[in-house]
């Protein structure tokens, strides 16, 4: 059981780490293209509250097994 959580929250990482490269392409993205609409902008801090959101839900599937944090936020 444990093992499959400690799975699980690796998995949460992984995607906690493709949200994080995603806000960055979208703030790139925005940059390059001069863009200041609020629409991207939207888009972005939801990108990055998903990430928070997953880095958090990460920490407490290991808290739950007493392993230790390989992501900090």
């Amino acid at each position: 059981m444990y093992d499959e959580i400690t799975e699980l929250a690796d998995r949460l990482d992984d995607t906690a780490e493709r949200l994080a490269e995603l806000s960055i392409e979208l703030l790139q993205g925005a940059l390059a293209d001069a863009d200041t609409s609020d629409e991207r902008s939207r888009l972005e801090r939801s990108v990055t509250r998903a990430r928070r959101a997953t880095v958090k839900a990460a920490s407490i599937l290991r808290e739950s097994t007493g392993a230790s944090e390989p992501f900090d936020d």
